[in-house]
């Protein structure tokens, strides 16, 4: 499958975070947050797996890192084929842009 979109490396600002983002704690240390991306329009999915490992063993995301109700930064990782990306690069339209946390906040 190809988009239309060619690959062109995008920075979306802060000021305007994709709000249709589906947010889901998938088990122990990950977080997942799985939608359109606002450039090229296909479907990605931007996982948080920040394991940090404390003195009793390891422990889940960051939970403050999710309850400041801030913006999270992503980057497009969608399967599809854009004209003129890189070799080297292996998915994705070249986009960033920022994900807005959901408004009722996240159960880690």
């Amino acid at each position: 499958m190809s988009s239309a979109a060619p690959y062109r490396r995008t920075n979306l600002p802060l000021a305007q975070p994709a709000t249709t983002f589906l947010w889901q704690s998938a088990g122990a240390g990950r977080v997942e947050a799985t939608g359109e991306c606002p450039e090229c329009r296909c479907v990605t999915t931007r996982v948080w797996e920040e394991i940090q490992y404390v003195t009793k063993g390891p422990s889940g995301p960051d939970k403050q890192a999710f309850d400041n109700g801030e913006p999270k930064f992503a980057q497009c990782h969608c399967p599809t084929w854009h004209v003129n990306r890189p070799a080297e690069i292996p998915d994705g339209c070249g986009a960033t842009f920022w994900i807005a946390l959901p408004p009722q906040g996240l159960s880690l």
